[in-house]
């Protein structure tokens, strides 16, 4: 008989110690409060979830207790337990999804929640805003213009320093392609229009900024020219020659609308100015020779002159004999 109690006395102080390690339970007519910190994060950064537990006279819950964690977006703990000050704490990851993340903590039956914001990303009202100038916005090829950026943040205010802007261009280059803001919010670079003529399209874009454009003409220039005489003698008695020049672009097509400027050492030229290039390139001018303007000589040079884009001039030369 006496066995049979020692046995259940200890069967019953096994019950109660397996009591105390249960998980603790808090009193109905507990709360919980929630913070983040911080409350904005990076698409992949991370916040501390802060929980404290209070049960109705305002005392720390039980040490263990469980609280349960989910967030709509981004990664978190699904359980964590309270310390000896009624305080449980977890990391809110982000998974690179912009958006709000709802971080929700409850526990018990689910009848005491509390839930707490964190922003993942900028959110779209705090976005920046880009205004981009291209200055000129006329160039010849192989010019340049200056690009510049003005940054504002939502306020208006300034983005500040370092904050790198993206650019792309759909003719040309850009130099740099990832200029950074200085304190006043400005970026710039410089566009190098190239050897193609067109319509240049810039774009301009930081962080999740809306797209900022700028078109920009580029007009097509000069790179060669050549010209010949028709026929290329003439008699020491005088004649009349028919002079032709024709100007390519970069691509070696034939330009329209080159200015070129003809020049001889003898004879009168039928147009002493500028003559344009038509629609196949070619300037055409004539030469009227006197015998006296060709007394003593052999020979005689006939030049064309174009501006490439630059306003460097591009000449040619051709030799006339006289028989």
């Amino acid at each position: 008989m006496r066995r049979w109690i020692i046995c259940a006395a200890v069967a019953a102080l096994g019950a109660l110690v397996g009591c105390d390690k249960g998980t603790p339970t808090a009193p109905a007519g507990s709360t919980l409060t929630i913070s983040a910190n911080p409350a904005t994060i990076a698409l992949t950064g991370s916040s501390t979830i802060t929980v404290v537990g209070r049960k109705p006279d305002g005392n720390p819950m039980v040490a263990g207790t469980e609280i349960r964690l989910s967030a709509n977006l981004g990664t978190i703990d699904a359980l964590v337990t309270t310390n000896d000050s009624g305080v449980a704490t977890a990391t809110l990851h982000g998974d690179g999804r912009p958006g709000t993340a709802a971080v929700k903590a409850t526990f018990g039956d689910g009848s005491v929640t509390a839930e707490v914001d964190v922003q993942v990303g900028q959110s779209s009202g705090s976005k920046p805003t880009l205004l981009i100038n291209v200055n000129p916005n006329n160039v010849p090829v192989r010019g340049t213009a200056t690009v510049t950026i003005v940054a504002r943040n939502a306020d208006g205010s300034s983005v500040g320093a370092g904050q790198t802007v993206i650019l792309t261009t759909t003719l040309g280059s850009l130099d740099p392609q990832r200029p950074t803001t200085k304190a006043d919010g400005t970026a710039t670079s410089t566009l190098n229009a190239g050897n193609q003529a067109g319509s240049a399209t810039v774009t301009a874009i930081m962080g999740i900024s809306d797209a900022a454009t700028a078109q920009v003409t580029i007009r097509d220039g000069a790179a060669d020219v050549s010209v010949q005489a028709n026929p290329s003698t003439v008699p020491s008695q005088g004649g009349t020659l028919a002079l032709s020049a024709f100007v390519t672009n970069a691509q070696g097509q034939a330009l329209q609308g080159a200015p070129v400027t003809f020049q001889s050492e003898r004879g009168t030229l039928s147009t002493a100015g500028v003559t344009f290039t038509d629609t196949t390139g070619l300037a055409s001018n004539s030469l009227t020779l006197t015998q006296q303007q060709l007394a003593g000589v052999t020979s005689f040079t006939v030049t064309a002159t174009t501006p490439d884009p630059t306003g460097h001039l591009l000449t040619a030369t051709t030799t006339i004999t006289v028989q």
